[in-house]
């Protein structure tokens, strides 16, 4: 490289998710204030650079799925990696893995959105939508429900239509805050999705969509009093749970120190509450002792939704050498 040469880079920041929200399966999901960065430095020889949560475990080679997305936006933009610059890519990851708080959606869409910016710095004609980066990342995820608050921030509702998938925004209070408690054990999405029924009872099915209003209700009116009790799931959660040892004993210490309500976090094993900004920091407590008291450590955050889409930035560095 030669002397005074500036090195280019280019960041995204992705937000830890929450999907499900409860009776929402597989189609409401919401950003969170914790993220992953992820780093292209280009002009360098291919690397990848782990640091963070599951740094010793996490690939560091083309199968690490950050690649694996990228890869998958250039096959559908007619483009390729090897016609772009070379690059080293870094990981700082803060979102615990197989935790119910999306950190494989972080990567899907952080290699999308790294991908796609690329592709308009470099061949803008090729640039893909928005709408086409949903539609890669939920491919790749295999549901939306954590992908599409990855990639537009805030509180989402995914649906299909005779128009495709499509997304909507769901309003999130700015008086709530969400305590995200997470045990040190993982509870892998396959795991967690292998145990679910392939059919419901009726009666069941009608309670969910119950639920399930009554949670848009509390959200849009707002009216969190709705929530109180509680936000009652028949179609995962009583299948997951007893895949996370001590959850009925950490939901009950939460609801008893003010939480409005307390769900799984995506597949699990993190339980989400609902609380109010004055009770966030006793639940939080309250959650962590009646984990420890079950025999598990857990690490409890109190976490504000994000909104705003997820975008890439460049940011030129010089290499400090004289001219």
């Amino acid at each position: 490289m030669s002397p005074g040469a500036v090195l280019r880079t280019l960041s995204v920041r992705v937000p830890a998710t929450t999907a499900n929200l409860g009776p929402g399966f597989d189609c409401l999901g919401m950003a969170l204030q914790l993220f992953n960065t992820f780093t292209l430095r280009l002009g360098e020889p291919f690397a990848i650079r782990v640091t963070g949560e599951a740094a010793e475990v996490l690939p560091k080679t083309e199968d690490n799925a950050v690649i694996q997305a990228m890869d998958r936006l250039f096959a559908e933009a007619g483009a390729s990696r090897a016609a772009m610059p070379s690059f080293a890519l870094e990981v700082d990851n803060q979102i615990p893995v197989s935790s119910g708080l999306g950190s494989s959606a972080s990567a899907i869409v952080g290699g999308l959105v790294l991908g796609n910016a690329l592709l308009e710095a470099f061949v803008p004609d090729r640039k893909l939508s928005r709408d086409v980066l949903l539609r890669l990342a939920t491919e790749l995820e295999g549901h939306p429900d954590n992908v599409a608050p990855a990639l537009y921030g805030g509180g989402v509702l995914a649906f299909h239509d005779r128009a495709g998938l499509r997304t909507t925004e769901v309003p999130i209070p700015p008086n709530l805050r969400f305590v995200a408690a997470t045990p040190e054990f993982a509870l892998p999405t396959e795991l967690a999705r292998r145990v679910l029924p392939k059919a419901y009872p009726r009666d069941e099915a009608v309670e969910n969509v119950a639920q399930c209003a009554r949670l848009m209700l509390a959200l849009l009116k707002p009216d969190l009093d709705l929530l109180r009790g509680g936000v009652l799931d028949h179609f995962h959660e009583p299948y997951r749970k007893p895949l996370v040892p001590g959850a009925d004993e950490v939901e009950r210490a939460a609801m008893a120190a003010g939480a409005y309500a307390v769900t799984l976090s995506g597949a699990g094993p993190t339980l989400l509450a609902w609380c109010k900004p004055d009770v966030a920091v006793r639940v939080a407590d309250e959650m962590t002792l009646a984990w420890r008291n079950a025999g598990t450590p857990c690490r409890a955050l109190v976490l504000r939704p994000v909104h705003g889409e997820t975008r890439a930035h460049w940011k030129f560095e010089s290499t400090g050498d004289e001219v």
